[in-house]
């Protein structure tokens, strides 16, 4: 009892928080997170998307109560939409996997703490539905000691594979024989008509002009695509920029000449690569697949750093499984309070039940 009692929790949601304070780089020191939640995207996320959809920023945290160190941080964002109060993670379409930073104290903690998603929930801004997505998987029994809910299958996985060097091997034993042949038949092809450059962007002006780049490549291949609104361009290339000064991001291009042939943009954190964005010039070099080869060329890159694991993200799409991915299913959790919040979470666990389905369709990105 005195142990559980020195170390309860005490939870609270405020609407501002210093991701770049000591206590949030001990915290996330100390935490299994995802790219995500590091403290560049997060910022950039709160300044450049959440005023620019109508959102305001909630944090969730909780604190040991006899010493007040922080040991939980779950970022929050509050909307209108459909016409309810709704409060999600810090997701917006961009962040591909979500979970609370906390330390592992606090997850020892809550395993003790019986009953605590009343004050967890207690704790929370009012809502109508709570919509915590999208979760990995492993991540899931997270939100579970938190809320004490159930997930619920968004119908779509994420795809992820394993790095061993030497590069060579490694490529022999994971990628589909065919894809390999293909993808080595077009570079020579490419590179016997093209004076080819392919590398990773240190310069700040030259990450800036390749994310523009990106998006003038990605324009009306994507419906719906984000990074065509101007706010959700200045995000990526905020945190392309930042990013990649701290280790957080890896903006590769591919040049023939001086003609832009490929850009990849992601994420890198603890030896992970978060493919996030591709642009190619298809019009001009789409016969040289040029979008397989830069995949094969950024592992190869990441490897080569001491990379130990490249992660496609979400989205079900033929060509990750032929790179030799492990599929991991999304989950999404969602908490109703009041007539409109139980009626808007029967909506959408229909649409989710759907999509969970066999050969039901893409994911659901409202």
């Amino acid at each position: 009892m005195l142990w559980a009692a020195r170390l309860a929790l005490q939870f609270e949601t405020v609407s501002s928080f210093d991701f770049h304070g000591d206590e949030y780089a001990a915290l996330c020191a100390g935490s299994d997170i995802h790219g995500f939640q590091h403290p560049i995207w997060l910022d950039a996320f709160y300044r450049h998307l959440a005023p620019n959809r109508g959102a305001r920023p909630y944090f969730l945290t909780a604190r040991r109560q006899d010493t007040g160190a922080l040991e939980l941080v779950l970022p929050l964002i509050l909307r209108r939409k459909w016409g309810f109060r709704l409060l999600e993670t810090a997701d917006l379409g961009v962040s591909d996997y979500v979970c609370p930073v906390g330390s592992k104290a606090a997850w020892s903690t809550l395993e003790q703490m019986p009953g605590v998603s009343r004050d967890v929930l207690a704790a929370l801004p009012g809502f109508d539905l709570f919509r915590i997505r999208p979760v990995r998987q492993e991540d899931c029994y997270r939100f579970q000691l938190l809320f004490a809910a159930d997930p619920v299958p968004l119908g779509f996985s994420s795809h992820a594979i394993d790095l061993e060097p030497p590069f060579e091997d490694w490529r022999k034993s994971a990628l589909n024989a065919s894809l390999r042949k293909m993808i080595d038949r077009k570079a020579r092809k490419l590179r016997r008509e093209h004076d080819i450059h392919i590398e990773e962007l240190k310069d700040p002006d030259a990450i800036a002009a390749a994310i523009d780049a990106l998006a003038t490549l990605r324009a009306g291949r994507f419906d719906g695509d984000m990074i065509r609104q101007d706010f959700a361009l200045d995000f990526y290339r905020d945190v392309a920029i930042r990013g990649a000064s701290e280790g957080l991001a890896g903006t590769w291009r591919m040049r023939a000449g001086d003609d832009t042939v490929a850009i990849v943009f992601g994420l890198t954190h603890g030896g992970r690569y978060y493919y996030l964005l591709i642009g190619c010039d298809y019009e001009r070099f789409g016969r040289y697949s040029p979008g397989l080869q830069m995949y094969d060329a950024v592992i190869k890159g990441w490897m080569e750093k001491g990379g130990t694991c490249f992660d496609f993200t979400i989205g079900d799409e033929d060509f990750k499984m032929k790179f030799g991915t492990t599929a991991t299913p999304i989950h999404a959790f969602l908490i109703a309070h009041g007539l409109a919040g139980r009626l808007a979470k029967a909506v959408l666990s229909r649409r989710y039940r759907r999509a969970a389905t066999p050969d039901a369709g893409v994911k659901d990105d409202a």
